[in-house]
This record gives C-alpha cells, structure tokens and sequence, in this order.
C-alpha cells in the first residue's frame, strides 16, 4: 500500500507541479542592460621619446608623469607634455605598471613575468625592496599588468591581465588582502584608483575600452577608445583630465572626460 500511494504521489507531482517547473524555465530572461556609455574629448596628443610605454602616473604634486618602458625596462621622468626629464638607473624585467607613493616618496613597479612588484626610492631611483605576489599564473605574459596607490588605505591596487583577470588589494606589511574576479573585459592592462570619489579606472587593451568602477570592480561607466594598445592610465581629478600612454604608437594622450 505504500508503494502504491508513494507512486500515486509522485504522479500528481509530475502531472501539476513538472509542467509550472518547466514553463518558469522557458520565460525569456532579459538580457543585462549594457553599461552605460561615457564620452571623452581629445584635448592634446605627444608623441614620446620612449618605445612601448606601458605604464603611466603622475610624480610628486601631479606636476610631472613617471612612465615605464616594456622595451628599455626602465623608468622614465617627463613633463607633462612627455618630454623627458631623466631616465631612473632602475633596470627591470618586462616592467608594465607604475605608481608613486606620496607617503613615503616612494615609486612601485611591476614586472610581469615574474609576478613581483618593485619598490624604489623616488630621487635616486635605485631599488628598495621587491615583493613577489602570489597569483595564479596562466601565461607568463599575462601577469601583473597595472598598478595603482590609493592613500586612503596605504594599499596598492594591481591588476592581473588575464588568465585570470583580476583586480589585486597588496600592501608590503600584509600581503595580499583581497583578489577580485573580473570578467567585465577581454584582457585588463591598467588601474586609477580614484581615491577622492573611490572609484576604480580599468583600461583593456583588447576591448579597446576604459571602465569606470567602483571598489568591488562593479561596472558604472564604460568608455569606448579610439584604438587598442592603450596601456598606462593617470587622472587628473581636479580638472577632470584622463592621460594615456599606447604601447604601439609611443604616444601620449590627454582627454576631456565630459561625462
């Protein structure tokens, strides 16, 4: 008897409830809505005095930009036109990120392949200190691509490019303190850490696109670029002024974000 009332169970189950199961699943799902998109104005463009410049930030006072080459493996110093002031005695190995420290007068780089960043002091520019960060590696020249301080959390915000994709929290006292998944891009090649508005800048070079996020990587703006290669960001907030540097064409430019 019970057989047959266990069997007489699941016969209304599948008769009433199977059908309401599956006419829920064949609801069409609305697809996510696209970021919305931001406009930019070109104001200037400078062609540089450096092959593959892979890595932008201001110096001390925003008054100067630091860049790194991917070819020369060094650190250069320019105005803010990118003309050259001096080249750092520093030479890496395959450097694609930078950030100055105000704090501590203090410049940070990455070096892809070997997963490390690299700290050197600001005047001299001779290394410091040099830290390896524990990601997961892929390929070896999909590695820590940007890198960026924020001085609100003495913490270093650094993006993986791909494989995976990530955006990496570090400070050198206590190693790594968050990892965030990103799949809002093809690859990730630069970081801005806003910390006046705590917003996130990312740029993809194979997505030809910069995105506006906020500290969890949460998509709030998307910008589309006039080309790929753009891999070294820095904004001036104040003035609302977005400078790039581009890995193939060696130049540096600067744009208006209207919105």
């Amino acid at each position: 008897m019970k057989t047959i009332n266990t069997y007489f169970r699941l016969t209304i189950f599948a008769l009433v409830f199977l059908p309401f199961i599956e006419s829920c699943k064949k609801q069409p799902v609305n697809p996510p809505a696209p970021n919305p998109e931001g406009e930019l104005e070109k104001i200037s463009q400078f062609d540089l005095n450096i092959t593959e410049p892979s890595g932008l930030a201001f110096g001390p006072g925003e008054e100067t930009l630091l860049i790194v080459s991917d070819n020369s493996n060094t650190v250069f110093e320019t105005d803010l036109q990118g003309e050259v002031i001096r080249e750092l005695p520093y030479i890496g190995n395959d450097l694609e990120g930078v950030s100055y420290n105000a704090e501590e007068d203090i410049i940070a780089i990455t070096e892809e392949r070997k997963r490390e960043v690299v700290i050197l002091d600001y005047a001299t520019g001779n290394e410091q200190a040099r830290y390896h960060i524990d990601v997961e590696i892929g390929a070896d020249n999909a590695g820590l691509e940007g890198i960026s301080y924020n001085d609100n959390n003495n913490a270093y915000y650094l993006v993986n490019e791909d494989l995976p994709g990530e955006m990496i929290i570090w400070n050198p006292q206590f190693g790594i303190i968050d990892q965030i998944s990103m799949n809002f891009a093809d690859d990730y090649s630069a970081i801005f850490v806003d910390n006046q508005n705590a917003l996130l800048w990312i740029v993809s070079d194979q997505s030809q696109a910069l995105f506006k996020t906020d500290y969890n990587t949460k998509v709030i703006q998307e910008y589309t670029l006039e080309r790929t290669k753009f891999e070294g960001i820095t904004i001036d907030i104040d003035n609302n002024l977005l400078y790039l540097v581009n890995d193939a064409t060696a130049e540096l430019s600067i744009y208006k974000i209207v919105n």
